[in-house]
């Protein structure tokens, strides 16, 4: 997670991240935020997801087994969230 996002009233950008059977909280500074988590094979999906705090301009992605998902949020209180899924035949979409 990378961009501008100053504290607002309700505190920092919150971040929560991870799998379906393992979510975590995230502390976003000087601009960034990132974690790597140990590859899962039984998860059904892998995100990372924070909401702006009445401004700022965020990106967000995630990386599984090569696959990048990503996404965009700017102003108010706004969410990016991204997620990869696990396909059903195998492999990350």
């Amino acid at each position: 997670m990378w961009g501008t996002a100053p504290a607002g009233t309700l505190g920092p950008l919150d971040i929560t991240y991870g799998s379906d059977s393992d979510t975590r909280k995230g502390s976003f500074k000087n601009g960034t935020f990132e974690a790597t988590l140990p590859l899962d094979d039984d998860a059904m999906y892998f995100n990372v997801m924070a909401q702006l705090q009445g401004s700022g301009d965020i990106n967000c992605s995630v990386t599984v087994d090569g696959h990048t998902e990503k996404a965009h949020a700017a102003g108010g209180y706004n969410i990016c969230h991204a997620q990869a899924n696990s396909g059903l035949l195998g492999g990350w979409g």
